[in-house]
């Protein structure tokens, strides 16, 4: 018997966590691992990685279980998305328009 959190296909869900767990890790932000990736660019891999979610929910063939997770995911990522500053933070020196 499967849990509601559990899927049939385990290694589709675990590679799309692997892939954003490694998309996350190499953006240019506060709380990441490396800084390879710019958060301009970020921000447009955070768009792809959820057109790639719904994407691979439509077309690999798996249970209607894990096409809500993954669309799930998907929708999680768009809201972040939408609702992330990508503009990096200065801190110190003068801010724009030159007051304090």
């Amino acid at each position: 018997m499967l849990f509601a959190a559990q899927s049939a296909h385990p290694r589709v869900v675990g590679a799309y966590g692997v892939a954003l767990l490694v998309h996350v890790a190499v953006a240019d932000g506060p709380v990441s691992a490396y800084r390879w990736v710019p958060r301009r660019v970020h921000r447009w891999g955070d768009w792809a990685f959820a057109f790639a979610l719904v994407a691979g929910a439509a077309l690999l063939g798996v249970d209607g279980r894990t096409r809500g997770l993954l669309g799930g995911v998907a929708a999680c990522l768009a809201v972040v998305a939408l609702t992330t500053n990508y503009v990096k933070r200065q801190f110190g020196g003068t801010p724009p328009g030159g007051r304090r």
